[in-house]
C-alpha cells in the first residue's frame, strides 16, 4: 500500500469515513428499535446510524473541494461525466448480470437497475451543471445553493414537523431521492467554500448536536408515519440535518494530518480506492445475499454489524486496488 504523493491526507479521511458511512448503511441488518403498533422514539442505536445520512453528502462535499475551484473547461467537465455514466452503466450491466445468475431469470435485465449506481449518475450530472454555473457571475451559484436550499431542504424540513404532529397526513415524496439528485450540488459548493476557509470547531460541534436533533426528529416523523424502520440514509440527505452533520465532520477532518504511519498509509489506501469501495460493496453485498440469504434477515449486535461493513469495506478497497492493474481502471480514475 503506497501512499501517494500529493495527496490531502484530511480528504482521504473523509473519503474513507464516507465510505464506511455508506457500506455501514447498506450492511442494515441492526435492530433499531422500532416494534409494530408502537409509538417510536428512537433509540441510542438509531441516533448513532443516523451519521449514515452523511455518507453521500460527504463524497459530493470532497468532490467540490477537489474539483469547483479549478473551474474545468468543457472538454475535461464532459470526460469526466462521461467516464461517470460510462461507470454507472458498465457496474450497472455487471449488477444486472449477477441477478439473472442467480436467479435463473433474464427478466432481471431491466434499465431501472442502471441506477443501482445512481450516485455517479448524479455526480456526472452535477459536474456539467457546475460547468454551466461556473461560466456565470459567481453570486449566480448562491443563488442556486440558496433555491435548493429552500426546495428541497426546507420543505422536507416542514413536512418532516407536519408528520411530527400528525402522522396520518400524506406526506409526498419529492427530493427525497430520484431525479431530483440535483440537491448534491448544495453539498459540492459548501465543500467548496469551506476548502477555502478555517472554520469555527467549536461550531461544527454545535452544528453536529443540531443535525443530530433534526434528524432524531425526522426518523421519529418518519418512522410513526410509515410504520417502518429508518435507518438514515437516502431519505434524508437532503435534510436540514444532514447537512450540518455533514458539515461538522468534513470541517473536523479537513485539516487533519498525522505523522508517517502503518494507519496513514490505511487510510490513503481506503480514501485513494473509495469509489471502488462504493462499486464493489454493493456487488459483495448481493453475493453475500444470494448464497447466505440468512444473513440478510436477521439483526445483528451494532459492534457486529460494524465489523461486517469494515471487513466488506476492505474486501471492496482491495479489488478496487487490484482492478488498477487492468484495463478496466479506467472505470477508477474518475
Amino acid at each position: 500500500m503506497k501512499e501517494n504523493k500529493g495527496r490531502i491526507f484530511g480528504y482521504d479521511a473523509i473519503k474513507a469515513l464516507a465510505a464506511f458511512f455508506v457500506v455501514l448503511y447498506h450492511v442494515g441488518m441492526v435492530d433499531m428499535g422500532y416494534h409494530d403498533g408502537e409509538y417510536y422514539y428512537p433509540t441510542l442505536v438509531q441516533v448513532l446510524w443516523l451519521f449514515c445520512a452523511c455518507g453521500v453528502p460527504l463524497f459530493f462535499m470532497v468532490n467540490g473541494a477537489l474539483t469547483v475551484h479549478r473551474n474545468y473547461d468543457l472538454k475535461k467537465s464532459a470526460t469526466k461525466a462521461g467516464r461517470l455514466i460510462l461507470a454507472g452503466v458498465f457496474w450497472g450491466v455487471v449488477v444486472m448480470c449477477l441477478y439473472a445468475a442467480f436467479n435463473h431469470d433474464l427478466s432481471s435485465f431491466k434499465l431501472g437497475m442502471l441506477t443501482y449506481y445512481w450516485f455517479l449518475f448524479s455526480l456526472a450530472i452535477m459536474y456539467m451543471a457546475n460547468y454551466v454555473i461556473g461560466r456565470l457571475p459567481s453570486w449566480c451559484r448562491w443563488i442556486v445553493v440558496g433555491v435548493l436550499l429552500i426546495f428541497p431542504f426546507l420543505t422536507n424540513l416542514v413536512w418532516d414537523i407536519i408528520i411530527l404532529v400528525n402522522p396520518e397526513v400524506t406526506m409526498p415524496q419529492w427530493g427525497h431521492v430520484g431525479a431530483f439528485t440535483l440537491y448534491g450540488l448544495v453539498y459540492l459548493y459548501v465543500g467548496d467554500y469551506l476548502f477555502h476557509r478555517h472554520t469555527n470547531k467549536l461550531l461544527a460541534i454545535v452544528a453536529a448536536v443540531v443535525g443530530l436533533l433534526l434528524l432524531s426528529m425526522e426518523a421519529t416523523s418518519v418512522v410513526n408515519h410509515t410504520h417502518a424502520q429508518f435507518e438514515g440514509g437516502n431519505y434524508c440527505f437532503p435534510t436540514i440535518g444532514a447537512l450540518l452533520l455533514s458539515i461538522a465532520v468534513f470541517v473536523w477532518l479537513k485539516d487533519w494530518n498525522i505523522k508517517e504511519s502503518l494507519f496513514k498509509k490505511f487510510v490513503v489506501f481506503l480514501g485513494n480506492n473509495a469509489l471502488g469501495i462504493y462499486l464493489f460493496h454493493l456487488i459483495l453485498l448481493i453475493i453475500v445475499g444470494f448464497l447466505c440469504p440468512q444473513l440478510t434477515d436477521i439483526n445483528l449486535h451494532p459492534i457486529t454489524a460494524i465489523i461486517v461493513s469494515l471487513i466488506i469495506m476492505v474486501v471492496s478497497a482491495l479489488i478496487s486496488e487490484g482492478m488498477r492493474r487492468l484495463p478496466l481502471s479506467i472505470l477508477l480514475k474518475l
